[in-house]
């Protein structure tokens, strides 16, 4: 492995961790001197981390077969040029680019890199690292954990008639509560607001059938939801379960969107379904009736 992947390497893993420590002098070669190593390079980000933006790194190699000496310096972009010429924290016309985080802080600047030709001259600085934000993603993190641990309050199932019971071969009208919902939380320090938008339904009619639906539904006479009994039932239990989909923010600043979604599942409603032919019963006169004989 060349010495260019070793710091590929190297840098993959701090960027991985969110932070930087310098190396010390019995974990590797100390700092501007020795050999080529990934604990050197661990030991560039850890000093340029707590060196003042502008501040040249230098990293000398010895030996044969290794990187040529090499100098990074952090220093931000600018709106008005792609590369560096300076050595300064400051844009040669005052025009540097600033990056926010998702916390609302400003993101670490660039890191830049020049190395040393073998007659003594300084090539070009060139970006090595553009902006980041090692705090990221541990709060990502905690956010994805909280949405999936949520339980929205479940969609409440309203259905016509109301009266707890229906007519086979009538339809029946179904209704699901659609409003969003929201929750707050605190997660790292950052004000975080979670908002559930329901997206599908799952409806179970309790006869062996079911629909799948993104419309909520729309009371008679502008029903979109309907299930029609085949036979009477005794007992048909109506169940919901409804996705949600969801979004959140981080301080105050825009949504955006979570790539899974979580669901809930409403209180069932039991239902008895009718026949709808009509019979001929016998009655008391205290109203007790049965059917009445064919005889």
């Amino acid at each position: 492995m060349n010495g260019r992947a070793l710091l590929a390497m190297a840098l993959a893993t701090v960027l991985t961790c969110g932070g930087f420590s310098p190396a010390s002098a019995e974990e590797g070669p100390s700092f501007g001197g020795g050999a080529n190593t990934k604990d050197q390079w661990f030991e560039v980000e850890g000093i340029l981390d707590n060196s003042d933006p502008g501040t040249v790194v230098a990293s000398s190699n010895s030996g044969s077969n290794v990187e040529p000496p090499t100098e990074y310096v952090r220093a931000p972009l600018c709106w008005s040029t792609t590369t560096r010429s300076d050595q300064s924290p400051y844009c040669p016309n005052d025009d540097p680019i600033v990056q926010y985080c998702l916390d609302g802080s400003e993101a670490v600047l660039p890191t830049w890199r020049r190395t040393q030709d073998p007659d003594g001259n300084w090539g070009p600085w060139s970006i090595y690292r553009d902006y980041y934000c090692p705090n990221d993603a541990p709060l990502i993190s905690a956010i994805e954990h909280e949405w999936t641990q949520l339980k929205p309050q479940p969609s409440a199932i309203t259905l016509q008639p109301n009266t707890g019971w229906v007519i086979a071969t009538v339809p029946t009208i179904a209704m699901a509560g659609d409003a969003p919902r929201l929750h707050s939380a605190v997660l790292l320090g950052a004000n975080v607001d979670i908002r559930a938008t329901a997206s599908g339904y799952r409806w179970t009619w309790g006869d062996g059938s079911h629909t799948t639906t993104t419309d909520p539904g729309r009371p008679y006479p502008n029903a979109t939801v309907t299930h029609t009994y085949p036979h009477a039932s005794d007992a048909a239990t109506v169940q919901l379960t409804t996705t949600w989909s969801g979004e959140f923010r981080i301080n105050g600043g825009p949504w955006q969107p979570f790539t899974s979604t979580i669901t809930s599942d409403s209180d069932p409603v039991p239902l008895t379904v009718y026949d709808p032919r009509s019979r001929l019963v016998d009655c008391t006169l205290e109203g007790v009736c049965h059917l009445a004989s064919n005889g």
